[in-house]
C-alpha cells in the first residue's frame, strides 16, 4: 500500500514539474523572440509588476540593448536544471554562451532573470 501511494505522489509531482517546465520554456521562447527583435515593450510586459517597478522600462531597454550589442542575437536555450523554483538554461548567443537563471511567479511572469558566465 505504501508503494502505491509513493508511485501516485511521484506521478502527480512529475506532471506538475512538466507543466512548470512547459511554462518556463514558453516564456523563454517569447523572451528570445522579443530580445532578438529588441521589442522592449513586449519584454517589459513579461515581467511581474514588482520587477517592472524595480527595473523600469528604461532599465529594461538599457539591459536588452546592452546585452544585444555585447552578445549578439539569442540563438537558443538548453535546459540545465530546476532548483528551488529557479530554472537554469545554457543560452547561446552569436558571440558566446551564458547561463540564464529564470524565476516565474504563479501567473507565468518573470520575477527574476540573470545571465552569468558558465
Amino acid at each position: 500500500m505504501k508503494y502505491i501511494f509513493l508511485v501516485l505522489i511521484c506521478f502527480s509531482t512529475s506532471s506538475i514539474i512538466a507543466q512548470d517546465k512547459a511554462t518556463y520554456d514558453k516564456v523563454s521562447k517569447t523572451f528570445q523572440e522579443n530580445f532578438n527583435a529588441q521589442n522592449i515593450d513586449a519584454i517589459f510586459d513579461l515581467y511581474t509588476t514588482e520587477m517592472q517597478k524595480e527595473m523600469t522600462k528604461e532599465g529594461v531597454k538599457r539591459f536588452v540593448n546592452g546585452c544585444h550589442d555585447q552578445f549578439g542575437k539569442l540563438k537558443g536555450f538548453t535546459f540545465i536544471e530546476a532548483a528551488e523554483g529557479i530554472y537554469s538554461y545554457d543560452v547561446e548567443f552569436d558571440k558566446l554562451t551564458l547561463v540564464m537563471e529564470l524565476q516565474l511567479n504563479k501567473e507565468g511572469k518573470i520575477s527574476a532573470i540573470q545571465f552569468q558566465e558558465s
